[in-house]
């Protein structure tokens, strides 16, 4: 799913990225009127439906739940009691202000399981998994990941062609903010690489929008002790297919150094073109998708 802002309806598109692992427990349904919240059950994703629940006021919470009201006032009582909420919208309260609300959530039958899983995650702060390839897993970057950047920067190769990270509490301040409105507003960004047969973070890698409509920008880095085994390569191809299926992408470019022989090779290797060169010693390489 793509969006450019907070509140979002969800009707016709779904996230549908691979979850390694499932967070969201229950889902807690407030749904007054009856024939709706029948409606709601009989046509949400079959993968769920076991596991919701309607709401009983001094009962819950269940741990790792997303509630889901039809109400403005009980989903502003939800939030402001720390539960992630969405908002059930119909026929029934389509003119009601439900702006307190992140996710405005329509059409059951077209949610799947993926999106409330990744709702309840961007609600609760837990990074969402990207992509799985044979080797690597992707997924957003979590707070915790920064001490192992720092690690991963201290390597002589990957700092003289990074640009470094800032000290420690600016850099804790601008990962906040990137994983609350890159993440957030965007749903793509540079996400944490992980190898799966030791469960190490070994690099970054993702893409961005850039200045150019119709175009993202590719961004790749390995640690040393994890080079020359293929893996930004298998990696970086994995997150071009990821980008072939985002809505009005055509365009895929990243800007190497002239003297950074490997990053010219795995450009080249993912068919990649050299198309200008730019200041700073810099080439951008592009390929259509």
């Amino acid at each position: 799913m793509r969006y450019t802002n907070c509140i979002i309806i969800i009707e016709n598109k779904a996230w549908g990225k691979l979850m390694k692992t499932r967070s969201l427990n229950r889902i807690i349904a407030d749904i007054s009127d009856s024939s709706i919240r029948e409606y709601f059950l009989n046509n949400c994703d079959p993968a769920i439906r076991s596991r919701i629940l309607p709401y009983a006021a001094g009962i819950y919470p269940f741990e790792n739940s997303l509630y889901i009201s039809d109400s403005p006032k009980n989903c502003a009582l939800f939030i402001k009691m720390g539960y992630p909420t969405a908002a059930y919208i119909h026929d029934g309260n389509r003119s009601l202000d439900f702006s307190e609300v992140k996710y405005h959530l329509e059409d059951p039958e077209l949610i799947e399981e993926d999106d409330y899983e990744n709702i309840f995650r961007r609600l609760a702060g837990i990074p969402l998994d990207i992509l799985e390839t044979e080797r690597l897993f992707i997924r957003e970057t979590a707070m915790p990941d920064i001490e192992t950047f720092y690690e991963l920067y201290e390597d002589p190769e990957t700092a003289s062609f990074m640009e470094p990270l800032y000290p420690p509490d600016e850099e804790r301040a601008y990962q906040e903010s990137y994983i609350r409105n890159v993440y957030g507003f965007c749903d793509i960004g540079i996400w944490t690489v992980i190898y799966k047969e030791t469960d190490e973070i070994i690099g970054r890698m993702g893409i961005e929008y850039c200045d150019e409509a119709g175009c993202v920008e590719l961004g790749f880095m390995v640690a040393s002790s994890h080079r020359r085994k293929g893996l930004a390569y298998e990696g970086c191809l994995a997150i071009i297919d990821y980008a072939k299926e985002m809505e009005g992408v055509s365009r895929v470019r990243a800007r190497v150094r002239k003297d950074n022989t490997a990053s010219r090779n795995l450009c080249t290797k993912l068919g990649m073109k050299p198309v200008k060169e730019l200041n700073d010693d810099l080439v951008e390489w592009s390929i259509d998708i």
